[in-house]
């Protein structure tokens, strides 16, 4: 007698929180004993049946969201243990029930031990204790899956927050560096204006003051006594070389004042790296404030070849667009810092992007590490060549302007960061 009580136990009796579409798969050799489960619980779950764990085996492939499996014990060529224990492989987080006679203890034990078993029933079983049992394990899956789905769901809000607030002390340190290559772009300019005025002052007057000896040079070939007091002078204070080391201070000077002028400009845009406003802006000329930077930290170590073909205007961000440049030739140039390389910067346009490429010879990227180049805080570098926030920020400047970056790599052999800006936006 497998049922001792059938009637009046139809899922009415249960609360309606019972009534959920749930798949179970029921396994048991036995074709009336099959019957009677699948009677009892397909009023409420979707039920699934096989005669011997092979074909139990086969339904769980074919049925990826069978929450619980419900399997007697003694069954032939396959138990209900070897059964379960390889339905694990299937369906790892599946709840298992086992059925099983008062004389299998060592079965049950084995079962519990092996397959993962979350509850056992005897037989003959009440239809109440298997519907409860059911239950029991059908609210513990969907809780399980509850909790599987707010922990994902609270890792990514805390992965968002954490995020966020990485990009929040981001765009602070920006912006406060923006400020300070503003204010000593600002501080730099002045005295750097009162040197070039005072420069082309003296270079007025000195052209004043070799006109008057070029004068008495001249009118001392009339006068042999002024002309043999005047090469004296000139020999005892050797007058020739002094006009010409003077002429030659005032080109460095004046040279000087031009280069530090370019580079207060640069530091003047990339102080604008918080540029709230799209403006039409040559990529070249945002290339070339990057290469004025870094060219004087990697002198004599690397060579800067461009490649500049005609592109048209994008609508961009200044400062940032430059900051993006910077990063990107930066790390190129430290990829290949050691062998003195080479570093080449080519444009094109091509199916409406504005096209920077930047390649180097260096040692390449290791493809483990390819997932993870524009992730925040990821570097291979030391603490004195990195924080791992260059390329993060360049991602999120090219995402800010439509655009895209690809990456192409070879350990060994070098890599190429191609950028794309959008022409038409």
């Amino acid at each position: 007698m497998i049922l001792k009580r059938l009637q009046n136990t139809d899922t009415e009796t249960l609360p309606s929180s019972t009534k959920i579409s749930t798949e179970i798969l029921v396994v048991d050799d036995e074709e009336n004993v099959l019957h009677v489960l699948k009677r009892v619980l397909e009023e409420t779950y979707v039920i699934y049946t096989a005669t011997n764990g092979q074909d139990g085996l086969k339904v769980l492939k074919q049925n990826p969201n069978i929450a619980l499996i419900l399997s007697d014990q003694r069954m032939p060529n396959m138990s209900g243990t070897e059964f379960l224990n390889r339905s694990i492989d299937i369906k790892p987080d599946c709840v298992r029930i086992i059925l099983t006679g008062y004389t299998d203890v060592k079965d049950l034990i084995e079962s519990i031990n092996a397959g993962r078993v979350f509850q056992y029933l005897t037989k003959p079983f009440e239809p109440d204790d298997l519907r409860i049992a059911v239950k029991r394990g059908v609210d513990y899956y969907i809780k399980s899956k509850e909790l599987e789905i707010a922990h994902a769901e609270l890792k990514s809000a805390y992965d968002n927050l954490k995020n966020a607030k990485e990009q929040l002390a981001r765009t602070e340190k920006m912006s406060m560096l923006g400020q300070l290559m503003g204010s000593i772009s600002h501080e730099i300019r002045n005295p750097i204006n009162n040197i070039g005025n005072s420069v082309r002052l003296i270079r007025f007057d000195w052209d004043v003051v070799k006109d008057i000896l070029l004068a008495i040079d001249n009118a001392s070939q009339k006068y042999p006594e002024i002309k043999k007091i005047f090469a004296s002078l000139v020999e005892k204070f050797n007058i020739r070389n002094s006009v010409n080391d003077f002429d030659a201070a005032l080109q460095i000077i004046g040279h000087s004042c031009e280069l530090v002028t370019e580079i207060i400009e640069d530091l003047r845009g990339f102080s604008r790296l918080d540029d709230a406003e799209f403006a039409r802006m040559d990529l070249h000329g945002a290339i070339e404030r990057a290469l004025s930077l870094l060219r004087p930290k990697f002198k004599h170590q690397v060579e800067f070849v461009k490649e500049f073909s005609p592109i048209s205007p994008v609508m961009g961000l200044p400062g940032p667009v430059s900051q993006v440049m910077i990063n990107i030739v930066n790390n190129a140039a430290q990829a290949v810092f050691d062998k003195k390389g080479v570093v080449k910067i080519k444009t094109e346009e091509t199916n409406g992007f504005a096209k920077v490429s930047i390649t180097d010879n260096g040692i390449g990227i290791p493809p483990e590490n390819m997932n993870r180049l524009f992730e925040a805080g990821f570097t291979t570098k030391n603490d004195e060549e990195g924080t791992g926030l260059g390329l993060t920020i360049s991602y999120e400047i090219m995402q800010k302007h439509k655009g895209k970056i690809e990456v192409v790599s070879a350990v060994g052999k070098g890599s190429t960061f191609t950028l794309y800006f959008p022409i038409d936006q």
